[in-house]
């Protein structure tokens, strides 16, 4: 998919001028390049990232310049209006790793929630390093074999070829929780969600 964008000039007044007028500032940047500020037309960026699943790559065309193969790296957003404010491409190298944060997709019904228990997944994305040509749009768990009782943990994932997982600690991905368990894992939640912020830091 192409993204076309142009140079823009720095500071807060000119990138407040390119949202008046419709456009979105951003940046790309990579191993060896060095930061190159551009903007964009809101509505045709808007149209892209919406065709778009995370983690695809874009072809950026910066008007009169160069084309550089990127994935999406991060979007701000307003917190109101939802219109893009800024986003940052990152520019890949073959033969580089990156690191990106990949989604967990949850396949079939898994037979403890059939017999009465409840689904717990505290996390839902995971953070791994990937060469740029095996970047995986999402990581999928069939969890139809998840009985009360069960817990699934990040090191018990099968990772794609070329993917390995950006962590140090063992964290729980999916349990199927009987009644008297629920209670227990809330402060766990809070704990694994704080240890999140830090090991992604």
């Amino acid at each position: 998919m192409i993204i076309t964008a142009k140079t823009r000039e720095l500071g807060t007044r000119v990138s407040r001028r390119i949202r008046r007028n419709g456009n979105v500032p951003g940046v790309v940047y990579g191993i060896n390049l060095e930061n190159r500020h551009i903007e964009l037309n809101k509505s045709k960026l808007l149209t892209a990232i919406r065709k778009s699943r995370r983690n695809d790559r874009f072809e950026l065309e910066i008007e009169g310049d160069s084309t550089y193969n990127v994935i999406v790296k991060s979007i701000q957003w307003h917190p109101v209006t939802e219109d893009i404010v800024h986003i940052d491409f990152y520019q890949l190298t073959e033969g580089k790793p990156i690191t990106v944060d990949v989604p967990i997709k949850l396949t079939g019904e898994s037979k403890g929630v059939k017999l009465g228990g409840d689904l717990y997944q505290p996390r839902k994305r995971i953070t791994v390093t990937a060469l740029p040509e095996a970047i995986p749009n999402e990581i999928t768990v069939d969890i139809s074999d998840m009985d009360i009782g069960d817990v699934l943990h990040i090191f018990d994932l099968d990772m794609p070829k070329g993917v390995e997982i950006k962590s140090t600690k063992n964290f729980t991905l999916v349990a199927i929780l009987g009644k008297s368990q629920e209670e227990e894992t809330e402060e766990e939640a809070e704990e694994t969600e704080e240890e999140t912020t830090t090991e992604e830091e």
